[in-house]
């Protein structure tokens, strides 16, 4: 055995007694471990170690159970070996993820949204968490979208909120509430360094992080490949050849189909119809933005030219061209309806289990003056009245860094990992890359408002005044008087 090397490569191998150190946020205790002798290497002996994680350094004192040649070359040793290296509590080690039998029982509760695919994959994450946490349960518990930030803020105001939970763009409101556990003595600089910049706008309020990516999101636009071909249509394959807006106009006005005055073929649709996820691209494509950069003000930003300009050509996709309906049509996509969908990855695993034999191609999406698509996602935070801090965040840091890779594969979901981006062949490859490149290349996030309930509402029903019709300024002109009144509040 190599000098100094121990036995066991965790805690939980050689049975070490651990407290939590809430100061440090931290671990300590003893743990008997095996190392060879200072003067041969060959001679084993059986030290007494104390350790102590915590997030900026990791140090050992070392009490042998008797003198021996060489131990102050131990000691160097493994002090050397970690000393100054950042918080493995967080980032790297079994002793992040798992902490060993207690005679008690832990039982965490998580909620987070229902879906039959997004469920079956945390099920499988959660299960490995208790099999590798013996002393800790975890109640998993499911809402639809429509009704879960309200199940969220129901829970919190009874005093009854889950320990754990998934959390998006409203972060900065339950934050401004203190619902929510700031994470950042948790998070160490490598494991934030890791992900992509954009990932970190959502969980973050004031100057704190409340939450840690759990994945991330951006769409595309899911194209019927035989109605494509059928009408001629050359489809762009990366970023830099995506469509300028006249000229996806142009294919969408070629896969329209009208029987008198019934359209049987809708050019494009969107999943997330007369949303800002799907609409605020095109404002910021053309130079535009929903509030001002401070957050506090919608006039000038919201009216201001180029988010009107951006939002009348978007308003005669529905008005003038009439390429997209302004309902949504379910499955409208899969059944043929519509030849064109914006979506994202997540919409993937959907179609290929639901209509195995529909033919797709990937493009990104459309573009102006820059490229911009919406990123963002579900986040991992904790709530602020959880009485199990640890094992709450060993559950975080098990979802969001030690099954990374496997949430992403079974969710069809994104990486917001650099680390599993770069190591990961696939996401190089269409049709993934085109979703990589976007999101690489033309990230942009919603306006992390601790009014974003009232800012989504504002926003929708401007935009679907302009889609059905009515000028974009003055539908702009009466939003953003409204949401100054509210951000001013």
């Amino acid at each position: 055995m190599p000098f100094g090397t121990p036995v066991c490569a965790a805690p939980n191998d050689c049975g070490c007694e651990w407290t939590w150190d809430q100061a440090t946020i931290g671990l300590s205790g003893h743990c008997r471990r095996l190392t060879a002798g200072a003067d041969s290497g060959a001679n084993e002996r059986e030290e007494t170690m104390k350790c102590r994680f915590n997030q900026r350094d990791c140090k050992w004192t070392m009490a042998p159970s008797m003198l021996f040649s060489g131990v102050i070359l131990t000691l160097m040793i493994l002090v050397a070996a970690c000393g100054g290296q950042p918080a493995p509590a967080a980032t790297t080690g079994a002793a992040a993820t798992s902490v060993p039998p207690a005679a008690a029982q832990v039982k965490l509760r998580f909620w987070m949204q229902q879906d039959n695919l997004l469920q079956a994959a945390m099920t499988d994450l959660i299960a490995s968490f208790e099999k590798a946490n013996p002393n800790i349960k975890v109640q998993l518990e499911a809402f639809p979208f429509a009704e879960y930030h309200q199940k969220v803020s129901t829970a919190i105001a009874g005093n009854d909120a889950p320990d754990v939970f998934w959390m998006d763009i409203r972060t900065a409101s339950f934050a401004q509430q203190g619902a929510l556990l700031p994470l950042d003595q948790y998070i160490t600089v490598q494991n934030r360094g890791d992900y992509i910049p954009a990932a970190w706008t959502e969980p973050t309020y004031q100057g704190k992080t409340y939450g840690v990516p759990m994945h991330e999101l951006t769409e595309a636009i899911f194209v019927n490949t035989k109605m494509a071909q059928d009408a001629g249509i050359d489809l762009p394959t990366t970023v830099e050849k995506a469509w300028s807006w006249q000229q996806f106009e142009d294919a969408a006005r070629k896969l329209t189909r009208r029987t008198g005055d019934q359209t049987t073929v809708w050019g494009f649709g969107v999943q997330r119809q007369l949303q800002d996820w799907s609409v605020l691209p095109v404002v910021y494509q053309h130079g535009g933005k929903p509030l001002s950069d401070d957050l506090k003000k919608a006039s000038g930003a919201l009216n201001g030219p180029a988010t009107v300009e951006a939002l009348t050509w978007y308003g005669n996709l529905f008005t003038q061209a009439k390429v997209i309906a302004v309902e949504l049509i379910p499955d409208g996509f899969p059944t043929g309806k519509i030849a064109m969908f914006q979506a994202p990855s997540s919409y993937r695993p959907v179609l290929d289990k639901s209509f195995p034999d529909l033919k797709y191609t990937i493009v990104p999406m459309f573009k102006d003056k820059q490229c911009a698509v919406m990123t963002g996602g579900w986040n991992v935070s904790i709530s602020a009245t959880t009485k199990n801090v640890k094992e709450a965040w060993l559950l975080t840091d098990w979802l969001t860094r030690e099954k990374h890779a496997e949430w992403v594969d079974k969710s069809g979901y994104l990486p917001a990992r650099k680390s599993l981006i770069d190591s990961t062949p696939k996401f190089k490859e269409n049709p993934w890359g085109v979703f990589m490149q976007q999101l690489q290349q033309c990230a942009a996030t919603r306006p992390a408002t601790a009014k974003y309930t009232f800012y989504f509402d504002t926003f929708k029903a401007a935009i679907t005044n302009i889609a059905t019709g009515k000028p974009a300024q003055a539908s702009l002109d009466d939003a953003a008087q409204k949401l100054d009144a509210e951000l001013a509040r």
